[in-house]
């Protein structure tokens, strides 16, 4: 399938919505979510207080931005991953650790998005959320069809014990990572240890790494 290019309207759209959304998050963290105002971030990002709620409809939703724009990468990053050379289980592992990378790169606005993301209804997931989850079963189906995973774990399951695994390496690398530095010098690194103790569950009999 090919990638149509953006028009030029599309792309200063997104060029607006970057604006305004690193001039947000670089208010955060000056002042503080709460003490920040609109009428600051437009100010900041030069942008009228309309075109703010064009795009994003309160200022939580400055949050959802990141989210966005991980589903929209998930279209490139699924058919690169299933042509890839490599196994299943390192494809969900790659997979995995890019969902994380916006976090890693900054860690102070991930603990505002983060924190954001669990004042919402976690069982209502977002658009994101959900084509994360179909991204995850269909890698799961290729494993069983390549006879890498078992049969008898379903993809509910399956998904939830990833997205368990994602989540609290996450949570603990934001918060916690002072408290065990030999673990989390690196995030990317930690996630990959867990997930493949995680994986090993998933693994049909003579797959399990030693």
């Amino acid at each position: 399938m090919t990638t149509q290019e953006p028009s030029r309207r599309e792309r200063k759209k997104d060029e607006t919505r970057r604006r305004i959304f690193d001039a947000a998050i670089s208010l955060f963290r000056e002042r503080g979510f709460e003490a920040t105002t609109v009428d600051e971030i437009t100010e900041k990002a030069d942008v009228g207080r309309g075109t703010f709620f064009n795009y994003f409809p309160r200022k939580e939703a400055v949050f959802a931005y990141m989210e966005e724009v991980q589903a929209a990468a998930l279209d490139d990053i699924l058919p690169a991953l299933l042509s890839s050379g490599g196994t299943t289980r390192e494809c969900l592992v790659r997979a995995t650790q890019l969902a994380a990378r916006p976090y890693a790169s900054d860690r102070e606005v991930a603990r505002l998005i983060f924190s954001e993301w669990v004042k919402r209804d976690v069982c209502a997931p977002s658009e994101a959320e959900a084509k994360g989850r179909a991204f995850i079963h269909e890698l799961l189906e290729r494993g069983r069809q390549r006879g890498e995973f078992r049969t008898d774990v379903d993809d509910v399951r399956a998904s939830a014990i990833i997205k368990g695994v994602f989540l609290a390496t996450l949570f603990q690398w934001l918060y916690c990572a002072e408290d065990s530095p030999e673990h989390f010098t690196d995030l990317n690194t930690e996630l990959h240890a867990r997930l493949e103790i995680a994986l090993d569950g998933l693994a049909v009999r003579g797959e399990v790494r030693a």
